[in-house]
């Protein structure tokens, strides 16, 4: 009987784990399948990357709500839901016919991810009571995330080089659904339901305001690099920053004052928190911007094909899963300094990368060397950003800290594909000029670090 109570809660661990697996997956494999797709439907530098960037904005803008969804309504029910509907979005993906359905279909992909996402964590603490077999069971959690990413890759590559008998990149998407009901079956039958302790706000205009400027202001990031920088442009752009910056402010009133609002501001009143999450934001600048340039140098410029760009980027999966496994036991020890040597590994590496693969001619056995070996980098930076950023916060508001983190991340992550992509795109050297952007962004992150150490010890003296 134990043993069997045993395989119930491991296999519900698998099943919450899913969540993640789908929702990395989606974002990788589409990184690497873009300039098959681009070709097949024929769309614009802008609308491939609107493909990353709509799907980083939905699941990002509606972290925070996804998870207030969950405590009001129940963990287990709206993981259910939302696996349904990211299922049904998935399927609208690899049917679309255009550019705009497509993207249209990921802005609601990544909302659904948003509300299945968050429910994972609360899910996992329910089925796992003692804390050490929780700590395992979220480590097993954390690492199926990257195993996702290394199979992202891989597929992304693989997927769009198959001969059928219709366009093979769709699979990238429908490869969803038969996952996403084996998941919903499962679930159904063997997830128990959080006991549900209060009744959350949903702040339902909030959110829709968020969304909306986001859209604007990666719409016009976007349209404006690939048009030009028009009144029009320019306008657009400074009317949704200024739209953005006001929001924040009105939260930050609402939240003194003890009102109900979308982003809880506590974690702010922590100066580790400021630095981590400034720090993160420049680093999350770089983190998808580079699979989506270099997955299309390699495929453009190169003239590789998808399956061996997507078995180049496994390299990278390999060296970051090697070093994730092995980031939180020198995190504890070294703190930032271990996060800077990561830091300074990814921008070596991208050094290489601007010697190695910006060339006429290339060498694939050491290109992957050069992947892993940034694939190493990131390995140490990637999982210990957040660690640090949650380490010295209390218990008690490290949830609301998460939901902030991760939105922040992902909004981050969405403007460096933006960004980034438009240099990469708009000017003649593109890659050289692109890699050249992402070193120095690193190296802000690793100033944040350099110059926060600095104050903490005169501060002490």
């Amino acid at each position: 009987m134990r043993n069997f109570r045993e395989f119930n809660k491991w296999l519900s661990l698998i099943v919450i784990s899913m969540s993640i697996f789908l929702c990395v997956l989606d974002l990788f494999i589409v990184n690497i399948a873009i300039p098959s797709i681009k070709n097949s439907i024929d769309a614009s530098t802008a609308e491939t990357q609107f493909i990353i960037v709509f799907y980083i904005i939905g699941y990002g803008a509606f972290l925070i709500t996804g998870s207030k969804i969950g405590n009001k309504y129940g963990h287990k029910k709206t993981f259910i839901v939302s696996m349904f509907s990211f299922m049904l979005f998935s399927f609208f993906c690899g049917s679309s016919t255009s550019a705009t359905a497509l993207n249209v279909s990921r802005l609601f992909q990544g909302i659904s991810a948003a509300f299945m996402v968050p429910q994972g964590v609360a899910l996992i603490s329910n089925v796992f009571t003692i804390e050490e077999e929780r700590v395992k069971a979220l480590g097993i959690y954390g690492a199926i995330a990257g195993i996702a990413s290394v199979i992202g890759q891989v597929l992304g590559g693989v997927i769009p080089d198959l001969h059928l008998g219709f366009d093979a990149w769709r699979l990238v998407f429908f490869i969803n659904i038969p996952i996403a009901i084996l998941v919903i079956i499962l679930a159904n039958k063997y997830l128990k339901e959080v006991e549900i302790k209060g009744k959350e706000s949903i702040q339902i205009f909030p959110q829709m305001i968020l969304i909306i400027l986001l859209i604007v202001l990666m719409y016009a990031i976007v349209i404006g690099g690939e048009e030009g920088w028009r009144t029009n442009n320019i306008l657009l752009l400074l009317l949704s920053l200024t739209g953005l910056i006001l929001f924040i402010l009105n939260q930050k009133r609402k939240f003194k004052k003890g009102k109900e609002v979308l982003i809880n501001m506590k974690p702010f009143l922590y100066p580790s928190f400021k630095i981590a999450l400034l720090a993160a934001v420049t680093y999350y600048l770089v983190q998808d911007s580079y699979f989506f340039i270099n997955a299309n140098f390699f495929e453009e410029h190169h003239h590789l094909s998808s399956t061996k760009t997507g078995l180049l980027f496994a390299c990278q999966g390999i060296g970051y899963v090697l070093a994730s496994l092995l980031s939180v036991r020198f995190l504890n020890k070294y703190q930032e300094k271990f996060i800077v040597f990561g830091l300074l590994i990814m921008i070596l590496g991208l050094a290489a990368h601007i010697y190695i693969i910006n060339t006429s001619i290339i060498n694939l056995p050491i290109i992957c060397v050069v992947l892993f070996f940034y694939g190493i980098g990131c390995g140490i930076v990637l999982p210990s950003m957040f660690t640090n950023a949650m380490r010295k916060l209390p218990v008690s508001i490290t949830s609301l800290a998460t939901g902030v983190y991760l939105t922040i991340q992902q909004i981050s992550i969405g403007f460096g594909v933006s960004l980034v992509g438009r240099i990469y795109f708009n000017l003649d050297n593109g890659y050289f000029m692109a890699t050249c952007v992402m070193i120095f962004l690193l190296l802000i992150t690793i100033s944040i670090f350099l110059i926060s150490d600095f104050r903490l010890k005169r501060n002490s003296l």
